[in-house]
């Protein structure tokens, strides 16, 4: 059929504005655009809309991941410290198990509860307990390796796993993190004082449950707590 009598041709009724537009291609695709310009023109300027929309896309993307990743490390950290949470780290004492199990290692879990907070409270406010809480929490990350993890677990309590950790070495550890904790001081003036924490630990076993360790643990730490008590 002749180009001309295409033209002639009636508009098909009833049918939604634009609803065909994609069926036929205009003349300028045909014989060009203005001027005579080949159709790969409007072809090449759809492609560069394209790469500007893909780069747009991985960018938004980018943002959208690291917020994410935000949101999951303010889901698993402390409010007050740097330190993990009782849920990240209960989730870790699984995964220290499970380790366990697979290669034959040994962890140890430690449990430290940070001796009269409440008398620190009382008589210097609840600033002074935070700066403490903060202080025992720089302590306990400055003297554990990167793989090790530590969190706070409650208002006075924290905890650690260590991993690859023999009997003596973890007493060793014990001493050095009660020296750190006891070079910090909260308060004012000559009535500054020295903070001291108690330690309890439990090892980790390849057929434990997580309740078991962490309640050795907690016990352990408990019965120390205890006996202090007692020699005061």
């Amino acid at each position: 059929m002749p180009v001309r009598a295409l033209l002639a041709m009636p508009k098909v009724q009833g049918t939604a504005p634009g609803k065909f537009a994609g069926t036929y291609m205009k003349m300028t695709d045909v014989q060009g655009g203005p001027g005579g310009q080949p159709p790969q023109a409007d072809v090449a300027l759809s492609h560069e809309q394209l790469a500007l929309l893909c780069a747009d896309l991985k960018h938004q993307n980018a943002l959208l991941t690291a917020r994410v990743r935000q949101l999951e490390d303010e889901i698993c950290r402390d409010t007050l410290t740097p330190l993990f949470n009782r849920r990240y780290f209960e989730q870790a004492v699984v995964s220290a198990i499970a380790h366990c199990q697979r290669y034959q290692s040994r962890a140890a879990l430690l449990f430290v509860d940070v001796d009269d907070l409440k008398l620190i409270n009382d008589t210097f406010g609840h600033a002074a307990g935070d700066e403490a809480l903060r202080c025992v929490a720089k302590v306990l990350l400055a003297n554990v390796r990167s793989t090790d993890v530590v969190a706070r677990i409650g208002g006075d309590e924290f905890a650690l796993i260590l991993g690859a950790i023999g009997e003596g070495d973890v007493e060793h550890k014990v001493a050095q993190l009660t020296a750190g904790i006891a070079a910090c001081r909260v308060g004012h003036g000559e009535a500054a004082t020295s903070l001291s924490a108690t330690f309890g630990h439990a090892f980790v076993h390849p057929d434990d449950e997580a309740e078991q360790v962490l309640a050795r643990a907690d016990d352990h730490m408990y019965r120390l707590k205890r006996s202090r008590a007692t020699v005061r």
